[in-house]
């Protein structure tokens, strides 16, 4: 399927969707009922799917999204198979009931997957784009989203784009081998469309081995679809079989597994891995043993969530969701306290640890991991905030205050992680009673983004008083 420009459209329906636009502001239902008819038979509209989007953040501003809202922007959370399944099945009807999810609650992420790999199931690279990089305003630290947006940015040309979106992702994880190819696939591509390589050779005389050569264009052929992935798979067994001290098919092999949720399989090959000379005190390989039990659990978890989502009332999936929760809890907690103890000039796990004694109420223990934490320059940032929201929880507003300024300052321009400080330092002044510092940061929380949480409130109760 091709993607068609609106101006392609029948006439008659590019009025219906002039004048749903200009209905967005006033009546944003009436215009989401419009454009979604019209988008549900024209599905390769990009442009009219952008305005559909605007129609439903319309409709739905101001509004609770609830505990469902909430759930739908978890992080990390792989797809689901009953998605999968969609997709795959029917992939036109699975972009509707994608957009039917997001008609109630534009911040899901399930949704914006849904819509994205049924995009590229029917090769609208540049509509499964618009929807990865959805996900990425919402939930911007999914490394699984960041790889999929790469992806269809070097499908559709994009390579700048796919090189600065990687690059920002692999500062924030440089153990993750996946983002560093796809940042060299991208280079590779790029200097291809530059034309950079003489007109008169072709790309195999260009490389210097043949075998190489020959790996790279089917890499560069291969789909992400499963039968795609698979064949990679195989070649790199029979790569292994020839070279067996060669790591990087190692993690070709668990890579490729893990994007088709074999977790298991995953996980045998990495402890493979981990058994050469080269292996065993590679870091990087030892955290990925935890990341693919984590997603093992959370696929779990994701599974039981979908039964109940069909039956509220299944008391057995309920509890076993339940327990689930805890062991995947339990897991990442001590993974975290492992990590710390073996490696304990590794601040960004500190950070981690951190973070989880944060979110179970253990502020005290909290407190000390994110002081450390600091230290690192990839998380100082991140410290400093939660440990001023950490020393919030303890009433030591004084200290957050000069926590959440130092993050204030380190921020340039304005995102959401600094109208998050904003907020927080506000807060910090507000409750020791010092309202005209606490007003300076809510008016310039104010003044960038008027619907933050309620913001737009506290601005009206201060005048209100004065």
């Amino acid at each position: 399927m091709e993607e068609i420009p609106l101006k392609d459209l029948d006439s008659r329906l590019q009025k219906q969707i002039d004048n749903a636009r200009k209905a967005i502001d006033k009546n944003p239902s009436y215009a989401v009922d419009i454009l979604s008819n019209i988008c549900s038979r024209h599905p390769a509209c990009l442009e009219l799917r952008k305005i559909l989007r605007q129609a439903q953040e319309r409709a739905n501003k101001g509004k609770s999204k609830g505990l469902g809202g909430l759930l739908a922007k978890v992080t990390n959370i792989p797809f689901s198979m009953g998605n999968d399944s969609k997709v795959k099945k029917d992939p036109k009807k699975a972009m509707e009931t994608a957009e039917q999810m997001l008609r109630s609650n534009t911040d899901n992420v399930a949704a914006h997957k849904m819509l994205g790999a049924a995009a590229e199931a029917l090769e609208l690279f540049s509509t499964a784009a618009f929807a990865y990089e959805s996900i990425r305003k919402i939930d911007p630290k999914n490394s699984e989203n960041i790889k999929s947006l790469m992806s269809v940015y070097i499908s559709t040309g994009q390579c700048e784009e796919a090189i600065r979106v990687g690059d920002a992702a692999y500062r924030a994880n440089p153990a993750d081998d996946e983002i560093q190819a796809l940042i060299k696939k991208a280079s590779v591509e790029q200097t291809m469309e530059k034309g950079r390589w003489e007109e008169d050779k072709s790309f195999r005389d260009k490389l210097k081995d043949e075998s190489e050569s020959q790996k790279l264009e089917q890499a560069g052929r291969a789909k992400t679809g499963e039968s795609g992935l698979r064949s990679l798979i195989e070649d790199a067994k029979k790569s292994v079989a020839e070279a067996p001290d060669n790591m990087n098919y190692y993690r070709e092999i668990a890579s490729n597994y893990r994007k088709l949720g074999e977790y298991d399989n995953a996980l045998e090959w990495v402890q493979k891995a981990r058994q050469l000379e080269a292996g065993r005190a590679d870091v990087n390989l030892e955290r990925m043993v935890g990341t693919l039990q984590r997603e093992k659990m959370q696929r779990a978890i994701s599974e039981v969530e979908g039964r109940l989502e069909a039956n509220p009332e299944d008391s057995e999936a309920q509890a076993e969701l339940d327990k689930l929760r805890i062991e995947e809890r339990n897991f990442r907690l001590k993974q975290s306290e492992d990590l710390v103890q073996r490696y304990p000039n590794e601040y960004s796990y500190r950070f981690e640890l951190g973070e989880l004694y944060f979110e179970d109420g253990e502020i005290d223990k909290a407190i000390k991991e994110l002081q450390m934490a600091q230290r690192s320059p990839k998380v100082r940032i991140a410290a400093l905030i939660l440990l001023g929201k950490a020393y919030l929880q303890k009433g030591f507003h004084d200290l957050a205050a000069e926590q959440l300024t130092t993050a204030k300052n380190e921020i340039p321009g304005m995102n959401d992680q600094k109208k998050d400080v904003l907020y927080e330092l506000g807060t910090a002044y507000q409750n020791q009673g010092d309202m005209d510092k606490a007003m300076v940061e809510f008016k310039t929380l104010y003044g960038a983004d008027i619907s933050y949480r309620d913001v737009a409130q506290k601005i009206d109760d201060f005048y209100s008083n004065n």
